[in-house]
């Protein structure tokens, strides 16, 4: 097996940051899964705020908008496990394990965001990331590809088990977490990026938010900037480049159509800000999509 990449594999065990900081919305191409060993925040995505505590495991679809704000102290810095696997990576290993593959395939097509799961730190899946995570660095060349997919389909075994006992309980999960050192976000900013989620595909126009909102546009910027970190108006950049991901993965719409559909009706104007968001091209995204629903479907024949 050939040799990856970092960009393919990465597992950085208890990242410490001692410093407060507010991510920009980004994407990326790998499924990333991040777990919290200790300090506080929130993470935003799809137009919905989760509290951020220790024993929080995050999942990022690859190329779902996140944006996530931290905040430490001298008691609690944040500290997480972070896993970042491009899926293309396992393609030759789906054909013997089905059952996975198939539980991946649903991970990536869910509907709605993938709320963070709860797991304690001793949980099998935690205990296996920071064991692999001492072990990556002592690999032989010839041991590293191996060892990291099979690493990976055992982890996404686990999140599969996991699954089915945790996250297809969102009321309990919502009411059994602990949410006293979570910050409330701003009520205004909510409701704006409520207003986005729902009025993407429309021309952008801050002063008719702002207007519905009984404020300024400037003092509504202000307010949105403070409590996400990010403007307005990115923030409705990352809704339409998350909303033509769907359209390109799931239809057959051509990309101009697709670009018109999110708001974007110049097809040049799309393509660029697609790829700054993605780091990929739109057609190049949709093969990518099909020949993973391709496998999928070989399988299952």
């Amino acid at each position: 097996m050939p040799h990856i990449s970092d960009r393919q594999f990465s597992l950085v065990c208890r990242r410490t940051s001692r410093a407060t900081f507010r991510e920009v919305f980004h994407a990326h191409s790998q499924l990333e899964l991040t777990y919290i060993h200790d300090g506080y925040g929130q993470l935003i995505t799809e137009g919905k705020v989760f509290p951020l505590e220790p024993g929080t495991l995050m999942i990022f679809r690859p190329f779902q908008m996140h944006h996530v704000q931290i905040q430490v102290s001298e008691a609690h810095p944040f500290v997480r496990t972070v896993l970042m696997v491009e899926l293309e990576l396992l393609h030759a290993y789906w054909p013997h394990f089905i059952t996975t593959h198939h539980f991946t395939e649903h991970l990536l097509n869910e509907q709605h965001s993938i709320q963070p799961i709860f797991l304690l730190p001793d949980s099998l899946l935690i205990q296996r990331m920071e064991h692999f995570g001492e072990q990556y660095p002592e690999l032989l060349p010839h041991e590293l590809a191996e060892d990291a997919c099979l690493f990976v389909l055992d982890v996404l075994t686990q999140l599969r088990h996991i699954w089915n006992t945790t996250a297809r309980l969102p009321d309990q999960y919502l009411s059994n977490q602990p949410t006293g050192h979570s910050e409330i976000i701003d009520p205004h900013a909510q409701a704006t990026m409520q207003w986005i989620e729902q009025h993407y595909a429309e021309p952008f126009r801050l002063e008719h938010i702002a207007s519905e909102l009984h404020l300024s546009a400037y003092h509504l910027s202000h307010v949105f900037k403070k409590a996400t970190g990010t403007s307005i108006i990115a923030y409705a950049q990352a809704t339409r480049i998350r909303q033509a991901c769907v359209l390109l993965s799931r239809t057959s719409l051509s990309v101009p159509e697709i670009g018109h559909r999110v708001g974007m009706s110049s097809p040049s104007y799309f393509c660029k800000v697609f790829r700054k968001a993605t780091g990929t091209t739109p057609h190049q995204y949709r093969l990518r999509m099909r020949g993973s629903h391709e496998m999928g479907r070989t399988e299952k024949e």
